[in-house]
């Protein structure tokens, strides 16, 4: 009788995991910037298209600001959530905008047929326009889990004065020709549309989407949303997005948000048949340079909504004196009115951890003994994912493709006994 009590437990709250909705974890491949010492001051953001015409109309696409004093190789290397197979899919394929011609290069390490740097099969032809870029591995086969791109290989670099590259769009297939279709996408950088909501020519607020400044506390995710809240803005500044929520069973939405002042935070949802609300969070914000989890509560509305709005510094008048950052994250709606308070982590033995818990999209291992390979297994037994040669340290986990709810991980170390974790997803 009580297991069965127990498994018609775990079935309800399974439920309210599996109907949880993430609107928007933010999530890029984490690109790590090749730079040329302290004098280097290159950066990556993700940023709107400034050219949204020709072959690359997306919404979203990396700023990469090349300092003149970088290297040559100045760009950006990953370590992938899933490797990528040039096994049949042998072209890479990168979009770029770039002010000057000067030569690409892309590379591919970690697979057993060897690493290989390579330059663009056929020059660059175009300033001022977005053109794919190919690059030729036909050359080697199998897994490779780093990729390293360098949109401005000239060597020596002779630039004399920082320039702006912009890239978008790097996927695999098996054909040569520029604009084919992918076969997968290692990365197309699109979030959710981030409309912001302006008070005029004056008010020269911006979002991006940069790497997290402040990696700890609840939020130990790789990117974050920086909102730039001009002084002369409105008190309802922030975006508005296409983005459909329902609240028919969900009815909480939950946002982190990483502020240097405390101030009323509301969301908005709009356009749905029981009437649009505009709310402030369930309880005020308490923290400051840290992030804080902030709940809004729909329950007096249900079905779909085509569109949510978040204000995150809503104070009315608007009394800024200079300008402020203020960061958020993870856009969830569940129907659990509670904050998340801290980072769950899981450990065994104090050898292997992994966190946070519950996760949404990446789970983080982190090991001090060596380990020769992990699997995640449904309850139902079925294996969701395997990786192999993991050694120690942290390893980030790709799980964007697996459905809300339980799970087993197992941790096989080259010596001793394999450990065994319960996890959950939203």
């Amino acid at each position: 009788m009580k297991k069965n009590l127990l498994i018609f437990i775990m079935m309800l709250t399974m439920v309210g995991f599996m109907n949880a909705q993430v609107v928007s974890d933010f999530e890029v491949i984490q690109m790590n910037l090749m730079l040329g010492g302290a004098e280097d001051l290159s950066t990556m953001t993700v940023v709107p298209n400034p050219d949204p015409t020709g072959i690359n109309t997306s919404l979203w696409v990396v700023k990469f600001v090349r300092d003149k004093d970088g290297v040559p190789w100045g760009g950006f290397w990953s370590a992938l959530p899933e490797p990528v197979d040039v096994t049949v899919n042998k072209y890479v394929h990168v979009k770029v905008w770039k002010p000057r011609i000067s030569p690409l290069h892309f590379k591919l390490e970690g697979g057993a047929a060897g690493t290989l740097e390579i330059p663009s099969m056929t020059p660059q032809t175009s300033i001022g326009e977005w053109e794919d870029i190919v690059f030729d591995f036909t050359s080697k086969t199998g897994t490779y889990p780093v990729i390293s791109f360098m949109p401005d290989f000239e060597d020596p670099l002779a630039l004399t004065d920082d320039i702006v590259i912009y890239f978008d769009d790097i996927m695999v297939n098996n054909d040569p020709t520029p604009n084919s279709a992918a076969a997968y996408v290692i990365e197309d950088y699109e979030i959710i549309p981030l409309n912001l909501m302006l008070g005029g020519a004056e008010d020269l607020s911006t979002m991006t989407l940069i790497p997290n400044p402040d990696p700890t506390g609840i939020n130990s995710s790789n990117w974050v949303v920086q909102y730039l809240r001009d002084k002369d803005g409105v008190p309802w500044g922030g975006f508005w997005s296409p983005t459909g929520v329902d609240v028919t069973t969900n009815q909480y939405m939950h946002v982190k948000v990483w502020k240097p002042r405390i101030s009323p935070i509301k969301f908005k949802i709009e356009g749905g048949a029981a009437g649009n609300l505009e709310t402030l969070s369930m309880s005020p914000q308490t923290s400051t340079d840290m992030w804080e989890d902030m709940v809004f509560d729909f329950t007096s509305k249900t079905g779909p909504y085509p569109t949510i709005s978040l204000m995150p510094d809503f104070e009315d008048p608007l009394a800024l004196t200079e300008d402020i950052i203020i960061y958020f994250d993870d856009i969830i709606l569940n129907n659990d009115p509670n904050p998340i308070t801290g980072i769950n982590v899981i450990k065994n033995d104090y050898k292997v951890s992994v966190y946070p818990v519950p996760f949404i999209n990446t789970l983080m291992l982190n090991t001090t003994v060596d380990l020769k390979s992990l699997i995640i297994t449904s309850t139902l037994g079925q294996q969701v994912v395997k990786m192999e040669s993991l050694g120690t340290g942290v390893t980030s986990i790709n799980t964007s493709d697996l459905a809300s709810g339980f799970y087993f991980i197992t941790c096989y170390p080259v010596y001793g006994n394999p450990y065994t974790m319960k996890i959950v997803k939203y």
